[in-house]
């Protein structure tokens, strides 16, 4: 990675992993290549597609100088993210889904709050809808005037304690939110340094979160939804129920538990991340399994003796809080078309 100079006119580099999504590349590519903001490199990793994928990135990296196409054989999306990296140019970094849209003034939106605040990374809001409805969604927003955005700069703190959807709105603190996914976020590109997702693994982002947000010292986050997730039920979080897969969440959570602890933060997110060990019990199928599940159970049983009772209280009630939410969540925007 050989950043150019940041601020207004920084070159930004997108970076978006590609693995057989022929049918949704397309517009996905389009939503980036029509940025208002034009300062911009797109990275497609094509990560061993089988079904022509790989040849429409060629096909659309000959329609526009801006695209460079990498292919490698399939490693998982960790290592098409990192290889994006070590291919990166950009002063500023941000990654899509490659079924997923950003909408036009989003890097021009996100750039603005980083040279404007001075921030190490800014962040939109998104909207989960169905797939059928990506594009037009997107030309809704070509004239809407952006809304207000507030500067975080405890953002492992923030990452940690704000994520519950109630208590954001019973507290007014919905722009203190924000996830561990790397999509809807633009990033200096200097906190990657030395920094990589574990290839091999779920949960990537996870593993990596709390040392990027340690590293940042003020984050500006905007109420603007410019980031449009589209709900596939033949998605990797929808596909995957292996107890391998649960296990690679609970381990990224103990890391990111333990962050959390070594910088005095009340490590509610993890907590809630590192109760997957019971869905990694209720998927074992094989004696590696058994002896994986047996290791985790018995470092997030560490972990919470090491919490103490009133840290813990306080975790589970925001966690069960929690819970609820996402069962609403699961029979409402996961049925989305």
């Amino acid at each position: 990675m050989t950043p150019h100079a940041s601020g207004a006119g920084a070159l930004v580099s997108i970076i978006v992993p590609v693995y057989n999504a022929v049918e949704y590349l397309g517009p996905c590519v389009r939503s980036i290549l029509r940025q208002t903001y034009a300062d911009l490199e797109l990275i497609l990793v094509d990560d061993g597609s089988s079904d022509g994928s790989g040849e429409l990135c060629d096909r659309l990296a000959s329609e526009d100088s801006r695209i460079t196409v990498i292919h490698q054989a399939n490693g998982g999306i960790a290592a098409a993210q990192n290889a994006g990296l070590d291919a990166a140019n950009g002063a500023l970094v941000t990654f899509c889904d490659n079924d997923d849209l950003m909408a036009p003034r989003m890097l021009e939106r996100l750039v603005g709050l980083i040279d404007d605040t001075g921030a190490d990374m800014s962040c939109c809001r998104w909207r989960n809808i169905g797939a059928s409805q990506g594009e037009s969604e997107l030309a809704k927003l070509d004239d809407k005037s952006f809304g207000r955005h507030i500067v975080i700069d405890d953002p492992a703190a923030a990452y940690q304690t704000v994520f519950s959807l109630a208590l954001r709105k019973i507290f007014g603190v919905e722009l203190r939110y924000f996830s561990e996914a790397n999509w809807g976020k633009l990033y200096r590109a200097e906190l990657f340094e030395g920094v990589r997702f574990p290839e091999g693994h779920y949960a990537q982002d996870v593993a990596v979160a709390m040392t990027l947000y340690a590293r940042m010292s003020a984050v500006a986050s905007c109420e603007d939804a410019l980031y449009f997730w589209l709900q596939r039920g033949d998605s990797v979080s929808h596909r995957q129920r292996s107890a391998a897969y649960f296990s690679d969440i609970v381990r990224a959570h103990l890391r990111s538990f333990d962050n959390a602890r070594e910088m005095g933060i009340l490590p509610a997110r993890a907590y809630a991340g590192i109760a997957a060990v019971k869905y990694e019990r209720r998927n074992v199928a094989t004696e590696a399994d058994r002896r994986r599940h047996a290791s985790d159970r018995a470092e997030v049983s560490r972990r919470l003796k090491d919490l103490g009772i009133w840290k813990r209280l306080l975790c589970r009630v925001i966690f069960l809080e929690r819970m609820l939410e996402v069962k609403v969540y699961n029979v409402t925007v996961h049925r989305r078309r």
